[in-house]
């Protein structure tokens, strides 16, 4: 079943990575696609490439103002909302610096607050599905990723907490492994499993057809993280020690 055929999708971080790869995905389910983003430029792309089906809406996803001002443009609610928008930095050697925990913790974390406050009470009564795309750090304490892993571990928390309250809206957690991104092009580090963007979204995509609330994939990698979140404290200690040293 196609439940998003005819139905308008509002997708978050449409400019590069996951985001941009969902686009194509809803475009050809029928769905018309609200695109959000900082860079005018990649919607502007964007809405050439699908000039009947996607519409791009630039705006600062930190600043609760431009909530607000989203649901003014927005003139017909979404079937579904994909909030994708995220960032990455690390601390190095224990470092803690709060002002990169902040800059991650203001998009990874509190631009989700900022949706659920504004978008909920304005759209809540026709709003069907509602995804957001947290990590499988989220499983896992990694070195150099206390700011990364706790801000989507607190996502994650935050929305499985939040949709008991709204039975009528199907809340779905997506939970990457590694994923070839410009942020994860970045990383200094191996990373197993790793797939494509195009791999990524075409998973959610499937997943979120099916309705599912927690989407992991890779299945093996992200099952494996699960699974070290549960063996004895001071064996994860080990282990991450273990990968602090490589």
């Amino acid at each position: 079943m196609n439940q998003f055929r005819n139905e308008t999708v509002l997708i978050t971080g449409v400019s590069k990575g996951i985001g941009a790869s969902l686009v194509p995905e809803f475009v050809n389910l029928g769905a018309k696609v609200i695109g959000i983003a900082r860079s005018s430029d990649a919607l502007a792309e964007l809405e050439s490439k699908y000039p009947e089906q996607f519409t791009g809406i630039s705006i600062d996803l930190s600043d609760i103002d431009s909530w607000k001002k989203l649901v003014e443009k927005v003139k017909q609610v979404p079937h579904t909302l994909i909030l994708n928008a995220g960032t990455c930095e690390y601390i190095d050697n224990g470092n803690v610096d709060s002002k990169l925990v902040k800059r991650v913790f203001d998009i990874n974390f509190m631009a989700n607050v900022y949706a659920a406050e504004i978008l909920l009470p304005a759209w809540s009564d026709k709003l069907k599905q509602w995804a957001v795309v947290s990590s499988s750090a989220r499983y896992f304490a990694m070195p150099r990723a206390e700011a990364y892993g706790s801000s989507k571990a607190a996502l994650s928390y935050f929305f499985e907490s939040l949709q008991l309250n709204f039975p009528g809206i199907r809340f779905s957690q997506v939970h990457p492994g590694f994923v070839e991104t410009p942020l994860t092009d970045k990383n200094d580090f191996s990373m197993p499993f790793k797939i494509t963007s195009e791999k990524a979204a075409s998973t959610i995509t499937k997943g979120l057809l099916k309705k599912k609330r927690q989407i992991n994939f890779p299945l093996f990698f992200t099952l494996f993280l699960r699974l070290l979140g549960v063996v004895p404290a001071s064996l994860r200690y080990k282990l991450g020690r273990g990968m602090l040293k490589q």
